[in-house]
């Protein structure tokens, strides 16, 4: 069996919605029993939240856009962490953080 390939920072070219989602993240669909042992092998712990925890407004809740255009969220404070996406939910746009707490 192959050596599985470890995630790392890329580069974040949001589009022209505000989204992005890393490359080097396979397509689970919604699978996510599969997306937690993916997140074990790779040895990382991820965090994220709404965008509404961020804003009080945006066009997104007040006019139905289909944009997180102008936010911004702050990468966690801990050492290391990268961004894995920021997408768009049934609850409203989400941004996932990570970080490799076990050295493999």
């Amino acid at each position: 069996m192959p050596e599985e390939k470890l995630i790392e920072p890329a580069e974040v070219v949001r589009d022209e919605h505000g989204y992005w989602y890393h490359p080097d993240i396979p397509d689970f669909d919604e699978d996510a029993e599969a997306w937690k042992a993916w997140l074990a092998v790779q040895g990382l712990t991820a965090v994220g939240w709404h965008m509404d925890s961020d804003l009080d407004s945006h066009p997104y809740w007040e006019d139905g856009e289909a944009h997180c255009l102008g936010w911004e969220p702050e990468t966690p404070q801990a050492y290391n962490w990268f961004l894995l996406g920021i997408f768009d939910t049934d609850d409203g746009p989400y941004v996932q953080w990570a970080t490799r707490e076990v050295q493999l």
